[in-house]
């Protein structure tokens, strides 16, 4: 049966695989980069960059929330589980692949670390490194269990949180034991810090809330992290069945998947957003905004299945718009990190405290430039060399050996 998958995956052109590839990583980096930009401002200043908020102002934040919050993220997760069976088919599934793996992972997480403390809190890599050393635990198992698992880990955390959220009446409480109110005051009393020029405590403050969060915001926090194993898991179980990698054959499963999973994770994702817009959702109505969470996953695996749809047939000038940076993932996540926090906190240019850019339409057209400056880059940086800085860096403390990085 493996066989018979590692056949299937490996069907048809290898550029065109992966330059489908590339490209979705790139489109899924296109909404982490607008809303981490974004979410540097939010965090701290949410409630002065709403009150100034025009109408059209608040009309692109729900847009920003309806398409693009949360599914962003999920497609980045599903992808990184494609990424870890492609790798996998490749160096098949002995000890040497496990040690590589797990080397590979922890060098991930030294970056995650990195780029946590020094660049921006909300660091996705410490996740994705350790829950990717956890995917080796299921490198053999059967393409059902992969997908069933995958499935309910993504879709039963939120229904379960969301159920006794609305029996109690009240949100799961955190392991501090604080209200909303208290975590709000929590969040908001280190905005000085960031509005100031000190980089030290910058550090510090990024590292205390990294370490303080899944204290303050338990049951989210869970939610998320057991999503995005799940989407890992489904990643995987697409990899092996070759999916993406031989799109015309799998085209009726993913005209399912994007007639499905699209509108219905995009109306469930926009009932789960109604909180961030204010919309009150007390007692029994927040359990069920809260079970909503489930549309975001959903919404992400029905883009990705449109997106290939798309591109394998009428869209595939996108590929060379987008396939360059998604090549150079890392870089880019990276970069739009130091950007925006050299942009927004006061040890850089301080924008946060007030400047035209800060409101929905500015942050906006802000993390859109960013994510086009990197696009070029990254297509100019590829006409010379073979890997992305970072992506450099990480292949050769990898393999223990410096990589030949010109072409």
């Amino acid at each position: 049966m493996a066989d018979k998958h590692q056949r299937q995956a490996l069907a048809g052109p290898a550029t065109e695989r992966l330059a489908l590839i590339d490209t979705l990583r790139a489109l899924a980096l296109f909404g982490v980069v607008v809303m981490n930009l974004m979410g540097m401002v939010m965090l701290f200043k949410a409630d002065q960059v709403l009150a100034a908020a025009t109408p059209f102002d608040m009309g692109v934040g729900a847009i920003d929330l309806f398409f693009l919050m949360g599914k962003a993220r999920s497609a980045f997760a599903f992808l990184f589980g494609v990424g870890f069976g492609m790798m996998l088919m490749r160096g098949r599934s002995g000890p040497e692949f496990a040690r590589f793996h797990l080397w590979r992972m922890t060098l991930l997480l030294a970056i995650g670390v990195l780029h946590m403390a020094f660049l921006f809190w909300g660091d996705i890599l410490i996740l994705y490194a350790l829950l990717g050393m956890a995917l080796l635990l299921f490198r053999n198992a059967s393409d059902a269990l992969l997908l069933r698992l995958g499935l309910t880990l993504v879709i039963l955390p939120p229904l379960v949180v969301g159920a006794v959220e609305a029996v109690m009446g009240a949100p799961v409480p955190n392991l501090a034991g604080l209200t909303a109110e208290q975590v709000f005051a929590q969040i908001e009393s280190t905005a000085p810090v960031y509005a100031g020029g000190d980089y030290v405590a910058f550090v510090r403050a990024n590292v205390a809330y990294y370490l303080s969060h899944v204290q303050i915001d338990t049951g989210y926090v869970a939610v998320y992290d057991l999503s995005v194993f799940g989407l890992f898991l489904i990643g995987f179980w697409t990899a092996r069945r070759g999916v993406l990698r031989d799109v015309e054959a799998h085209r009726p499963l993913l005209r399912r998947i994007a007639w499905v999973a699209l509108p219905g994770g995009l109306l469930l994702g926009g009932v789960y957003m109604s909180r961030m817009m204010g919309v009150p959702t007390e007692g029994a109505v927040g359990g069920l905004v809260t079970a909503a969470y489930v549309g975001l996953p959903l919404a992400a695996l029905g883009y990705i299945a449109a997106l290939s749809l798309w591109i394998t047939r009428g869209g595939r000038w996108l590929t060379t718009l987008f396939a360059p940076m998604g090549r150079m993932a890392l870089t880019g996540y990276l970069s739009a990190s130091a950007i925006g926090s050299f942009v927004w906190y006061g040890w850089g240019l301080g924008l946060m405290t007030g400047s035209p850019l800060r409101t929905p339409i500015g942050m906006n057209l802000f993390g859109i430039a960013v994510f086009a400056g990197l696009c070029v880059f990254s297509a100019l940086w590829l006409r010379h060399f073979r890997f992305g800085p970072a992506e450099w860096l990480w292949r050769s403390l990898a393999y223990r050996k410096l990589q030949p990085l010109r072409r």
